[in-house]
């Protein structure tokens, strides 16, 4: 079921060679955000007739043909190291997440470091997730990828303790969760890292968290309480670095699931539309909140 074909190896080909290039060498921040939006607009497809509405807090909603204005929400959360990324970049992924749930999804916006360090990102995520249990719409599902991943354990982790309601389901894509210890580290020592280069992690770190305790649970969700969680799918790619968080965070939860795919790299998703294993993948994900839902 997971074996690649041609158009799948084009795309680990071109993650392992340009885009870990372009992570290891440029360092500034607005240059890789330009970068990455465009390497998204061209490396992944919308669902046909789906075009996302944006919002006064500037987050995208997405809802399939045929789907009811007011069926039920999934939260999703995008990646992109705390530094780069928008609910833009990955609208493909979202878009055919929806689509394969027969749902609706809205993606916040969050502010980005280094301009907005630790803990702006997580206010402003968690200010999306009060704003739909407010409006009567608490998500039925939440989702994110790799930082992604840490701000849904986070909010989480929030409604949780403050009494809001959880959603019936949580899917999680390469999340990092632990941010404690010399990141880059685990990086160096991944076996099948295709995509992300030691001195990615790093600069992250500085950039979102500098100076602060990174063992503190608020930035490393990981290293709080993880019980009593709705049930948790998580995808990563087989020995990517982050994989060792995924494993982890499955240990520490009452019931998660971890699915590894081979020969891929982290958060192969992005290319939904046009990367036959990453809709597959996104398939796999939609059906895990179906079986709730």
């Amino acid at each position: 079921m997971k074996d690649l074909g041609a158009i799948d190896r084009f795309f680990v080909f071109q993650a392992r060679t340009l885009e870990r290039a372009v992570l290891r060498f440029i360092g500034p921040q607005r240059i890789l955000r330009v970068l990455f939006a465009i390497s998204t607009r061209l490396g992944g497809k919308m669902p046909s007739g789906m075009f996302p509405i944006r919002d006064k807090q500037d987050g995208l909603w997405f809802r399939p043909d045929g789907v009811n204005r007011d069926a039920p929400v999934i939260l999703y959360i995008h990646g992109g190291g705390f530094t780069i990324g928008s609910p833009r970049t990955h609208a493909p992924l979202i878009g055919a997440l929806a689509k394969a749930a027969g749902l609706r999804a809205y993606a916040p916006l969050y502010r980005l470091a280094p301009e907005h360090p630790f803990p702006a990102a997580r206010e402003d995520v968690i200010a999306a997730y009060e704003r739909l249990v407010e409006a009567g719409t608490p998500p039925v599902a939440i989702g994110g990828d790799s930082a992604g991943g840490c701000l849904a354990l986070s909010v989480l982790q929030h409604a949780r303790d403050t009494g809001l309601p959880l959603p019936k389901r949580a899917i999680l894509i390469g999340p990092v969760a632990d941010l404690s210890g010399e990141v880059e580290e685990r990086f160096e020592g991944a076996s099948n890292e295709l995509l992300i280069p030691p001195q990615w992690p790093a600069r992250i770190k500085d950039a979102y968290l500098p100076g602060l305790d990174r063992t503190n649970p608020i930035i490393s969700p990981l290293l709080g309480d993880l019980t009593g969680l709705p049930p948790t799918l998580i995808q990563a790619a087989e020995g990517e670095a982050l994989a060792q968080d995924s494993a982890r965070i499955v240990d520490a939860m009452d019931d998660a699931t971890l699915d590894l795919w081979p020969g891929l790299m982290h958060v192969w998703h992005l290319h939904a539309g046009l990367m036959p294993v990453a809709d597959r993948a996104i398939a796999e994900l939609a059906r895990f909140i179906k079986s709730h839902t």
